[in-house]
């Protein structure tokens, strides 16, 4: 026996654009031996008024048997006529809304035609008989959708695999399992119907696959009514693992303005995910990022932490609608902490009453890390909070952790399961199922790194990897360095330390990694995908202040180095603009086309100012704000994340500097960007 499907019969010249889709819809309401329906004939028929409106299905390929026109004989000499008249490279959607019967004798489900009577089964269509019928089309893809009681019995469960529309498929999907399912009030269609109708009106993607339909309305009608829709496979069928895609009939341009129209974020998303490069991408981002800054602020005003309200400021530096209540917020939080902390401070003089403090904080905070890993969200946020009423200057974990564990508590296991699939859809290349994931995660958490990952998945969506070359060696695709947990010294008062070089570095090294894509400024996840809170198992004990554990997965923080000449902080103001970016002298504009998009970093500008402001201005004329600082030839910047930088050449008119990360392999990675004065 094999354990495969032979696919070398497979359609591959299939193109979705030159299929026709056919349509034939059943819905009986008028049933003269059983008891009526009220919405089945509605159903079928708003179904195909949805496909031939939005989608492309046209009125003559649509065979329409309602009511007394939905006999036995009718409906097997229409399957018939499909049978003749479809082509290996058309399309079937076999649409049903009507009564089901069960027969426990034969366990077998079965469709009650018009025509049919109580106490014969005559007219009975057996599920046997309708996959013989489908088992007889030779199509790309037959989609079975079926709405009536026991219609589950249908459906088998195979394991999905190729989930692409080029391959063939035969599907169902059923409003339930073997059970009795909703008919809807009067006039109103089904909760199954109004599922599946809801969501292909208000889809603005181009394409729509199965496997998102079924979900959302799976999802839809366990809000809706007291039953559970499955879908499957034809069993002993043509089946390929295929996928049906549900296109739209619009063009670039009308599809636009269908989007202008709807005006809101998902409709943008759906824009940028088909078209990444389109003609209106610029416009799309522009109001997708007014449109979410509503959400974001909301969000942070539900988090109200000094953090969330920090990164409001800085998300939407110069341009926000509510940066003075932000700013006032978070003021008045820091002043409440400020004096908080004066409070336990002036406790904290005594040893023994700063020890119990100690002692107290630790124990949340022990509690809150056990829970934390065993993803138990809510107390673990709980002891979290209340760890903070203990907080004092030296106690480790820092107060910036602890506000992001929070964060990560209030995002909660749905954003981390989204990220997760997206990651593996990346690193199988699948790129447009990951935005997928992504923008559900963006639903339930603020994180930029998601919106960066989105931007890549569109980027490598619009610029294909190479073919591969089996002759020459695997890369080393270099990746983001991993921070230890480490005891931070804390910081000094005008002097904060940043990420912004390394944020910009690891965008681009992302682009360029092929099917990768790491995202562990913080150690938070593992290469494989699983949640990770720690880099370290002993992190969960806190030596006393100024101690050094052997193998406790601390470090004592760098001395400086050396003062620099003063000549460092004064040839550094003013604008530097970067003319290329290298590795251990070597530019990239001489590796292959696997590192061609280190290069899109080139004519960044970077401004530096007298009293420590950093402003970083990209290719579009996007602006971010930071702050730095210079020790010795070390450079520090503070923004999104944290960063340290080696300067190894500075003059009046050219600049080096070398940031230190680690390839695929863990080995020490130099980057270096090179400055020239704009």
């Amino acid at each position: 026996m094999n354990r495969g499907i032979d696919l070398s019969t497979s359609e591959t010249g299939y193109d979705p654009q030159q299929a026709v889709n056919y349509v034939l819809a059943i819905g009986i309401d008028e049933y003269a031996y059983w008891d009526k329906l009220q919405n089945a004939v509605k159903d079928a028929s708003d179904f195909v008024g949805v496909l031939t409106q939005q989608y492309q299905f046209e009125s003559d390929n649509v065979i329409r048997l309602f009511n007394q026109d939905a006999t036995e004989d009718r409906i097997r000499d229409a399957i018939r006529d499909l049978k003749r008249r479809i082509t290996p490279h058309d399309n079937l959607i076999l649409y049903y809304s009507g009564h089901g019967h069960y027969d426990k004798d034969f366990d077998e489900g079965h469709w009650v035609p018009v025509d049919a009577r109580r106490d014969t089964s005559g007219r009975y269509i057996s599920n046997s008989d309708i996959i013989k019928w489908i088992n007889a089309i030779d199509a790309q893809h037959i989609l079975l959708v079926i709405d009536s009681c026991f219609s589950g019995s249908l459906v088998v469960h195979k394991r999905s695999g190729v989930m692409d529309e080029h391959y063939r498929s035969r599907r169902i999907i059923s409003s339930g399992r073997l059970e009795s399912v909703s008919d809807g009030a009067p006039g109103q269609n089904s909760p199954f119907a109004e599922g599946v109708i809801t969501y292909l009106k208000k889809n603005t993607k181009q394409s729509l696959n199965t496997t998102e339909l079924v979900q959302l309305v799976k999802e839809y009608v366990a809000g809706k009514a007291n039953q559970s829709p499955v879908e499957g496979r034809v069993q002993n069928s043509a089946d390929e693992n295929g996928e049906f895609v549900f296109h739209l009939k619009v063009n670039e341009a009308d599809f636009w303005k269908n989007v202008v129209d709807a005006d809101s974020v998902k409709a943008y998303q759906n824009y940028l995910d088909y078209y990444p490069d389109g003609r209106y991408a610029t416009q799309a981002e522009r109001r997708l990022d007014a449109l979410k800054e509503d959400s974001f602020w909301e969000n942070a005003k539900a988090k109200d932490s000094e953090l969330a309200y920090e990164n409001y400021l800085k998300k939407y530096a110069g341009v926000g609608k509510y940066l003075e209540e932000a700013k006032q917020r978070m003021d008045a939080l820091h002043a409440r902490q400020m004096e908080r902390r004066k409070v336990l401070e002036d406790l904290g003089k005594k040893d023994a009453e700063r020890e119990d403090i100690l002692r107290q904080f630790q124990s949340r905070i022990n509690q809150a890390e056990t829970l934390f890993q065993e993803k138990k969200l809510e107390p673990a946020r709980e002891l979290y909070r209340e760890s903070l009423q203990y907080f004092m200057e030296g106690f480790a974990p820092a107060y910036d952790y602890i506000e992001q564990q929070i964060n990560f508590c209030t995002n909660g296991i749905t954003f981390l399961q989204y990220y997760e699939n997206g990651s593996q859809a990346m690193e199988r290349g699948n790129y447009r199922l990951a935005m997928q994931y992504f923008n559900e995660a963006l639903k339930t958490g603020d994180d930029p790194r998601v919106e960066d990952l989105i931007k890549v998945c569109r980027q490598r969506l619009n610029r294909p990897a190479p073919e591969p070359n089996p002759s020459a060696a695997s890369p080393v695709v270099p990746t983001p360095a991993v921070q230890q947990p480490r005891r931070a010294a804390p910081p000094k008062p005008q002097k904060k330390r940043s990420n912004t070089w390394l944020f910009l570095l690891i965008g681009f090294v992302v682009i360029a990694s092929v099917g990768i894509v790491l995202m562990n400024e913080a150690g938070l996840f593992s290469q494989g995908g699983s949640y990770e809170p720690f880099s370290s198992p002993e992190y969960s004990t806190y030596p006393e202040e100024g101690m050094q554990e052997e193998g406790a997965g601390y470090s004592e923080e760098p001395e400086p180095a050396a003062p620099a000449p003063s000549s460092y902080q004064s040839l550094i103001i003013g604008s530097w603009r970067v003319t290329d970016v290298q590795s251990n002298g070597v530019s990239f504009r001489q590796m292959g086309i696997e590192y061609q998009n280190m290069l899109d970093l080139l004519n960044y500008v970077y401004s530096f100012s007298t009293n420590g402001n950093l402003t970083v201005t990209g290719n579009l004329n996007q602006v971010e704000y930071h702050t730095y600082y210079i020790e010795g030839d070390a450079i520090y910047t503070q923004g999104a994340y944290y960063s340290q930088g080696l300067i190894n050449e500075l003059s009046q008119s050219r600049m080096r500097i070398t940031f230190s990360m680690q390839d695929a392999y863990g080995n020490p990675f130099p980057m270096t960007l090179v400055f020239a004065r704009s």
